[in-house]
């Protein structure tokens, strides 16, 4: 029974062969369609993006007597570099404005030291001197010098 039951299949799917294969070539063929138009949608999504992107850097994507894309190309290639340069006189910049305030700032840390130690020094010789003035019981140059030498003024000639 199975044997006479595949032997009709088997002659019927051989009466019937060239429909199946004109519906193997139909399935392949709207397969093929289905793909190219999925291929043509990518292609012109990309296209959109590119004419969109060179837009934005200022440039034309179908420009003048270049190929297609070549000028947008040069036109960002032209700003990339000019980032790059950006970049580095900016950071060559900053570095030389670092370098300076801290030169600035070691030149006012020496001043700030030297002054303190010319106050601590007038203090110290104000002190000698007035022990001196109230010993002698007379205010005399030295002392004078000393007061203004605490007051940060020349002492007098």
């Amino acid at each position: 029974m199975l044997k006479t039951l595949l032997g009709g299949i088997t002659a019927k799917l051989r009466a019937e062969m060239a429909f199946i294969v004109l519906l193997a070539v139909a399935g392949a063929g709207a397969w093929l369609y289905v793909q190219l138009r999925s291929a043509v949608a990518d292609r012109d999504d990309l296209l959109r993006r590119a004419e969109l992107i060179c837009a934005s850097a200022g440039g034309d994507f179908t420009a003048g007597k270049l190929k297609r894309g070549e000028a947008c190309r040069l036109k960002i290639a032209g700003l990339a570099d000019f980032k790059a340069r950006t970049d580095q006189i900016t950071a060559a910049t900053l570095a030389q404005a670092l370098a300076d305030h801290d030169a600035r700032q070691l030149t006012d840390n020496n001043a700030a030291r030297r002054a303190a130690a010319a106050a601590r020094d007038a203090a110290h010789r104000m002190e000698i001197a007035d022990a001196q003035a109230e010993r002698r019981n007379l205010v005399d140059r030295e002392w004078t010098a000393a007061v203004n030498g605490v007051a940060g003024l020349r002492p007098p000639r």
